[in-house]
């Protein structure tokens, strides 16, 4: 009898070995390219990063700018060619005498 029980026990070992490839495999598949996915995403994040602190100096470098720009020396000098100048007698109001 032991002669009959011992090829079907091995039909089961390689039955039972045949199952865990089938399990393990696509587990493997999922594992390689979840870590590919995630250190795709973490390359993506870091460019990002990296393209958010460049745009974010070239800001403050366009508000510094502009804030020098809009300074009334500044326009004050940059009209001068064009025959404008600064007023340097303070505004004074017009009196209408009213019609009777």
């Amino acid at each position: 009898m032991t002669e009959n029980q011992k090829p079907k026990q091995e039909y089961w070992n390689t039955w039972r070995l045949i199952k865990w490839i089938l399990i393990a495999f696509p587990v493997l598949v999922f594992y390689i390219y979840n870590s590919h996915h995630a250190s795709k995403a973490v390359r993506k994040k870091e460019q990002l990063t990296k393209r958010l602190k460049e745009l974010h100096s070239e800001r403050i470098s366009l508000e510094s700018d502009i804030t020098q720009a809009s300074k009334q020396t500044k326009i004050a000098e940059e009209m001068e060619p064009k025959g404008l100048k600064e007023i340097t007698n303070p505004p004074y109001k017009i009196i209408r005498e009213e019609r009777k």
